[in-house]
């Protein structure tokens, strides 16, 4: 366990770390934060202060700080392999991911069954260069390895719509609005990155985008997922699950 056993988190912590991410650009203004060891794709950095931990990772645009309550998944990120197997991937790419905006994530929506028994109908496979470290919320963290199998989410939107909730940045507070239209022609507008759609009976594969640029109808902000399952980045990810093709799938 090294340097993360020997941290307890203490009650006040530093003005540093008394926020959940720094400009990496700003990195040079704190001295106290100093480069610990890498960890798988960036670099695990401490407060020299308070002994908080924090996480750059390689495209350094911001330093995040590993939050106490997570701070035993992101130890078990940083030591731990989670890969699926063939199968698994097969279905993947049939339901296709998206890329965040750094290209270090890609998110896959899905009903997945664990090796419990339990069922997450709106799950997330997260392959990710990032560990958990504050956010999704700790008891939502799950691990490749729990999988059994995974299905097609009647839930998941199509992989246009997500794709274009992915990439639309923001207008004002956080409203970054797609619009989309259901079977029976009913608009409604996404409020914010959207991966799944489950709204008065309504699923995301009753939907599809629905060209719409302004007057914003309906508007919806979904729900988080049920789970979200953390997969190592591998080679070749990108272009498996979400290649530039699927732009214009209408699935």
């Amino acid at each position: 366990m090294g340097l993360w056993a020997k941290f307890k988190a203490r009650k006040n912590r530093c003005h540093t770390c008394s926020v959940d991410g720094i400009s990496g650009k700003l990195i040079g203004r704190f001295p106290n934060l100093k480069p610990i060891e890498p960890i798988k794709f960036g670099n695990l950095y401490q407060c020299t202060k308070c002994g908080h931990f924090w996480f750059l990772p390689e495209h350094k645009a911001f330093l995040h700080r590993i939050r106490d309550e997570i701070l035993p998944l992101a130890q078990a990120w940083k030591e731990g392999e989670f890969f699926v197997g063939n199968d698994i991937l097969g279905v993947l790419k049939e339901i296709g991911g998206v890329e965040n905006y750094y290209k270090d994530q890609i998110f896959v929506p899905c009903s997945v069954i664990e090796k419990s028994g339990i069922r997450a109908e709106k799950a997330i496979i997260l392959i990710s260069k990032n560990p958990p470290y504050n956010w999704p919320k700790k008891e939502l963290i799950h691990w490749a390895d729990e999988i059994t199998s995974v299905q097609i989410s009647p839930f998941a939107l199509p992989h246009n719509v997500r794709k274009a909730s992915m990439e639309k940045r923001e207008e004002s507070m956080g409203f970054s609005p797609v619009g989309i239209i259901d079977d029976n022609e009913e608009e409604y507008t996404l409020g914010c990155q959207s991966h799944f759609f489950d709204f008065k009976g309504v699923k995301g594969k009753d939907v599809r985008l629905s060209g719409r640029e302004k007057k914003w109808k309906k508007v919806v902000f979904p729900g988080t997922a049920d789970a979200y399952y953390f997969v190592d980045w591998f080679d070749g990810c990108e272009k498996l699950l979400s290649a530039e093709w699927r732009n214009n799938d209408v699935r």
